[in-house]
């Protein structure tokens, strides 16, 4: 596993005061239906009305009174378990998506580094589509097409600059996102975990061009499983769950209450106190992630460990995040690979 490289230097700044904040929301609620409300194919549509559950709409609070203000110039770490909102909040905050009740005031321009890639029209060119998305951003379009080359270069694809955006595979598509997004400095930048564009030299470019803006005059707010990362960087955290706040405060308090509810093993050594536990557990396997922030799932069973390359795998064998321990990565590269469950 390759660990992702640090997305910031080692650097917390105390926000100035300021009677406006760069951020505030009060008593946010997002209602939204499930994701099986969404399919409409006619096999589902029948079932449904022969059971006469046609009318029924399942739906879910995803944010449930949320208030938050965060002052110009502070940096702030969102941290929970999958599922709980994390990434809401930020395109919340960001106006991609408007919440069902509750206010957003946001005071400058954002920079949402969410989605890499997503909202492109694919039939435009490259160049149409970095002054589309510049403008949506608010940047003026004299501004934007000033800039095109210096995007072009950066993303690594002039060479494409003139063909449609669709020729773009995903990768490519995130690096030309992620170029434009920073191209400008911010007021407030959104980071939705750690930065994956592209191969780890290009991880590496993005990284030094984020740690530029980790200074007094832009407010951050970064979702991250990386305690570290987000222990080191962020003066404040906030804890959601569940889509509520459950803790804001300090830093380092706020990891440590985090992790105190969440299964860990960070006692283990060696790889075969792992393949033990397995041998020993009620499944004869566990469902273990590693400690650096990236997201990649294992099930260590049998002597092996092997990858999960889809979260539809733990939904269909019963797994749910309260199962996932925390190991030390080096730990877990240690047992022999096995194939990858798909």
């Amino acid at each position: 596993m390759q660990s992702a490289p640090s997305i910031t230097p080692e650097l917390r700044i105390d926000p100035a005061p300021s009677s406006v904040p760069a951020i505030e929301l009060g008593g946010v609620t997002l209602v939204r239906r499930t994701q099986e409300e969404l399919h409409y194919d006619l096999k589902r549509t029948l079932f449904r009305l022969l059971s006469r559950d046609l009318e029924r709409v399942r739906r879910r609070t995803v944010l449930g009174d949320v208030s938050l203000r965060i002052a110009h110039g502070e940096k702030v770490g969102i941290i929970g378990p999958n599922g709980s909102g994390k990434s809401t909040l930020l395109k919340v905050i960001a106006g991609i998506l408007q919440p069902t009740r509750g206010r957003v005031f946001v005071d400058g321009t954002i920079a949402p580094l969410i989605e890499l890639g997503v909202g492109f029209d694919a039939e435009l060119s490259l160049v149409d589509n970095i002054i589309y998305y510049g403008v949506l951003l608010g940047h003026r379009e004299q501004l934007v097409r000033e800039h095109v080359e210096e995007i072009l270069d950066f993303a690594e694809l002039g060479a494409h600059r003139d063909e449609p955006t669709k020729i773009l595979s995903s990768g490519m598509a995130a690096r030309l996102s992620f170029a434009i997004a920073t191209e400008f400095r911010p007021d407030i930048l959104l980071v939705d975990e750690v930065l994956s564009v592209g191969d780890e030299r290009f991880r590496r470019k993005c990284s030094a061009r984020i740690d530029r803006f980790w200074d007094e005059h832009s407010t951050i707010v970064l979702v991250s499983h990386d305690m570290l990362t987000v222990a080191r960087t962020c003066n404040r955290v906030v804890w959601i769950d569940e889509g509520r706040i459950r803790f804001d405060g300090p830093a380092e308090r706020a990891a440590a209450e985090y992790l105190s509810t969440i299964p860990t093993m960070l006692q283990f050594k060696r790889g075969q106190e792992l393949l033990d536990l397995a041998d020993t557990h009620a499944r004869r396997e566990v469902l273990v992630r590693g400690m650096s922030g990236i997201e990649q799932l294992y099930i260590i069973r049998a002597g092996r460990r092997h990858p999960i390359a889809s979260p539809d795998w733990c939904r269909q064998h019963g797994y749910e995040e309260s199962d996932v321990l925390l190991v030390d990565d080096e730990v877990i590269m240690q047992v022999a690979e096995g194939d990858v469950l798909a």
